[in-house]
């Protein structure tokens, strides 16, 4: 089985066994991915699974569905909908193999009652500082990889940008193989193979991870910026994009830390941008290679 549509007009389709984020900024850009992968789902025949907090499950569910008409039943029988906190946080705290079990136990359910895909979207919106054990949660994404590959399913992990800090946009874009972004789903250059395993330094406290607002994607002004920036400039963007201090790309361009700070600044300028979040979803956006 090859080619399932996501459902999300651009985005194209995938194998059963894929793994990808979804990138977007704020809940009505959310429900315009969210909903399309699920109608496609339910469409297609495949059993679905969502994961979400500031939606009602009654609510997901209708809305999913649409109002009654032949076949309303067997579809209902194809959606189950959860707060996302009482999957990812049943134990109180998110712990890993607590998830990975939630997940494969929906899988097994899936192809006991006659499914051939598990489609499933996850979002990621209780993943704050103050959740114990969301440090784990990087973790529990990068071991998903290898375990998705191995069953008919479809995951969808959803983040908001405007909930995102730089760290752990970096960190997203490290676990997941794939990123869909304006409708594009694109392989992610940034991603690290589980084979190589996260360091546990790498995946710090959840207090490296403040807010940061991303109020859009892209417009004009900053394609017109990207097409200005230098080379030094891009090399110091994609090593950014791939979550390098400033000390660190110094030593690794061999210049000195005050040249590095004046190409982000000029960076910043050029493309309109406030923060290290935006400058790596430009160079997402932009497919510039990890440095």
């Amino acid at each position: 089985m090859n080619g399932l549509s996501l459902g999300i007009p651009g985005a194209g389709g995938v194998n059963p066994g894929t793994h990808f984020c979804a990138l977007y900024s704020g809940p009505a850009e959310r429900d315009r991915l969210l909903f399309p992968f699920l109608e496609e789902g339910l469409r297609h025949g495949d059993k679905c699974l969502c994961l979400l907090d500031d939606v009602e499950p009654g609510l997901v569910r209708d809305r999913a569905m649409g109002p009654p008409r032949p076949g309303y039943s067997r579809r209902l029988g194809q959606l189950d909908a959860v707060r996302a906190s009482d999957a990812y946080l049943r134990s109180g705290e998110f712990c890993i193999e607590s998830m990975i079990q939630f997940l494969s136990e929906s899988v097994d359910a899936a192809l006991a009652a006659d499914f051939d895909v598990l489609r499933a979207a996850g979002e990621i919106s209780w993943v704050m500082p103050w959740f114990p054990g969301c440090h784990d949660l990087f973790r529990f994404e990068s071991a998903l990889n290898p375990l998705v590959e191995q069953v008919p399913a479809i995951f969808m992990c959803l983040y908001d940008l405007k909930q995102l800090g730089a760290d752990m946009l970096v960190e997203v874009l490290h676990t997941h193989p794939k990123v869909l972004l304006d409708r594009a789903l694109i392989d992610n250059p940034h991603y690290v193979d589980p084979v190589e395993s996260l360091p546990a330094a790498r995946v710090a406290a959840p207090t490296r991870y403040p807010l940061v607002r991303v109020e859009a994607f892209r417009d004009e002004g900053t394609d017109d910026g990207w097409a200005l920036l230098t080379d030094a400039e891009l090399r110091v963007t994609s090593r950014v994009s791939r979550g390098t201090t400033n000390r660190r790309i110094a030593e690794e361009l061999s210049v000195s830390r005050h040249t590095v700070d004046a190409h982000l600044k000029h960076i910043y300028i050029k493309l309109d941008i406030h923060s290290r979040v935006q400058l790596t979803v430009l160079a997402l956006q932009h497919r510039l290679p990890a440095g």
